[in-house]
């Protein structure tokens, strides 16, 4: 078993005055994924991330995600991810640079606007890229 220690800080300068906000969080970890992948151009090309299921074996078992972070190496390019569950999915738009994270492995997707949530574990996250092949950066704490 290890600790993990996940720190967000942003800082940004108002009218000369500097502003800083920072949140710290720990969890005890036992498995570590780490992976550079390479994601090809056009929604055509579409890669499996990362999967979930019932248990270990190629896959995160639904249980046991922690920490999850998935950064967009590119330099220009914008990587799509599709992230899948329960017959739903929804899409998140990585700018180059820009990180997506989660810290569990549940999600509702709902076209209709109800406000009633029915959340169930995620299944599979897929990715392409806009415009060339891009890197994405994998790590995810279980």
């Amino acid at each position: 078993m290890a600790v993990l220690t996940v720190t967000i800080k942003e800082e940004v300068t108002l009218n000369g005055s500097l502003r800083t906000f920072t949140n710290t969080h720990t969890e005890t970890v036992d498995d570590v994924y780490h992976r550079i992948y390479d994601v090809a151009f056009g929604s055509g090309n579409e890669v499996d991330l990362l999967k979930f299921g019932t248990a270990d074996g190629g896959t995160i078992a639904d249980s046991d995600l922690d920490y999850l972070r998935i950064t967009n190496l590119a330099a220009a390019n914008f990587v799509t991810l599709r992230i899948l569950g329960n017959s739903e999915e929804y899409a998140v738009k990585l700018e180059a640079g820009d990180s997506f994270i989660l810290n569990n492995s549940v999600m509702d997707a709902n076209a209709t606007g109800s406000a009633t949530l029915t959340l169930a574990n995620i299944d599979n996250i897929k990715a392409y890229s806009d415009t060339a092949a891009s890197q994405v950066e994998i790590l995810a704490f279980a």
